[in-house]
């Protein structure tokens, strides 16, 4: 680096000076060489900037860099389902869309709630589910290739979301990922209950998948229902047999339980979801609530977009979401 030009003058002044002058002269010199240095204006900066600073800089600029991409690719990550990267869907929410809570019910009115089973394993007609008109209740089941996606867009449209907790069956059929059996110790039964609790984002209670196996067993009743309270998570009993006990259990407990009253689509065909349906609205008028539940069949779900506007705007009928059916001393 090339000295300044008021250096160069000091060291200029210096040198003349150094054969004949005294001590005092020197001294008074090198004061005057240095006024000169302070008053002499700075330079501007060039490539004369120190590669230490200019590493140090670069340091900071990177770091700031770093947590804006950082952010903004946590945020990404959460819109994509558990483990498998998978986008969530854009939801359209149909009209009318009820809040979880339905206001001003009337109490004179029937009231029924709509479950719809068996979400998550099919992404085009889950979201046909969640975008039905009005408030409508989904059980997903856990660890489902859309069961998250669905969960999260069902929970934005004003659904209900449900565990469908799969559960051994009398025809011995596999029920699934997450299954809970009459062979699980109570340990391995509420580990396996709590995973699939924990794979649906959103969830208010559960109902059973299959199931005419374990829910006809009280032990493996109360295990569940103790987990159930202990979480605050009511249960619906889907009634796959008629030596059910979880809702008899679920009371014991002081878990708020319903009993499904109606299957709508044990056959697939519309003329045959609204022969169930007006047998639910019967049921409903008769005491005052119903529960109904279908599944995501191509059939049902034409039937409820078009039948559903039409039950909300006759007025004979209150759809609710089923918390807002529920009822601690009500079987």
């Amino acid at each position: 680096m090339s000295p300044s030009p008021g250096t160069t003058r000091l060291r200029a002044l210096l040198a003349r000076a150094a054969p004949y002058a005294n001590k005092h002269v020197l001294i008074a010199i090198t004061l005057l060489g240095l006024l000169i240095l302070v008053l002499e204006p700075s330079a501007p900066a060039t490539q004369e900037t120190s590669t230490a600073e200019s590493a140090l800089q670069d340091v900071k600029l990177q770091t700031v860099t770093e947590k804006e991409v950082t952010g903004v690719t946590q945020k990404d990550t959460s819109l994509s389902t558990a483990g498998t990267g998978e986008t969530l869907p854009e939801v359209q929410i149909a009209d009318p869309i009820q809040p979880a809570a339905s206001p001003a019910l009337d109490a004179a009115v029937p009231r029924l709630a709509i479950i719809l089973d068996d979400i998550g394993n099919n992404l085009e007609l889950g979201l046909q589910a969640v975008n039905l008109p009005g408030p409508v209740t989904l059980a997903i089941l856990p660890f489902t290739p859309h069961a998250h996606g669905l969960a999260e867009a069902g929970h934005q449209a004003g659904k209900e979301i449900m565990l469908h907790a799969p559960m051994s069956n009398l025809a011995g059929s596999d029920p699934g990922p997450g299954a809970l059996t009459t062979q699980q110790d109570q340990t391995t039964l509420i580990a396996a209950l709590r995973s699939a609790i924990a794979d649906i984002p959103h969830l208010k209670g559960i109902n059973n998948h299959t199931g005419s196996e374990l829910t006809a067993v009280t032990q493996s009743m109360q295990w569940v229902m103790e987990e159930l309270k202990s979480q605050d998570l009511y249960f619906v009993d889907s009634m796959t047999s008629a030596q059910s006990v979880a809702a008899t259990v679920a009371k014991s407990n002081g878990i708020p339980v319903l009993k499904r009253h109606v299957f709508l689509d044990n056959v697939a065909e519309e003329s045959a979801v609204d022969a169930q349906m007006q047998r639910a609205l019967g049921i409903a008028e008769q005491s005052g609530l119903a529960v109904a539940i279908g599944h995501p069949y191509p059939a049902t779900l034409a039937y409820l977009e078009k039948r559903l506007p039409e039950l909300q705007a006759s007025g004979n009928v209150q759809l609710v979401l089923v918390s807002t059916l529920l009822d601690r001393n009500r079987l």
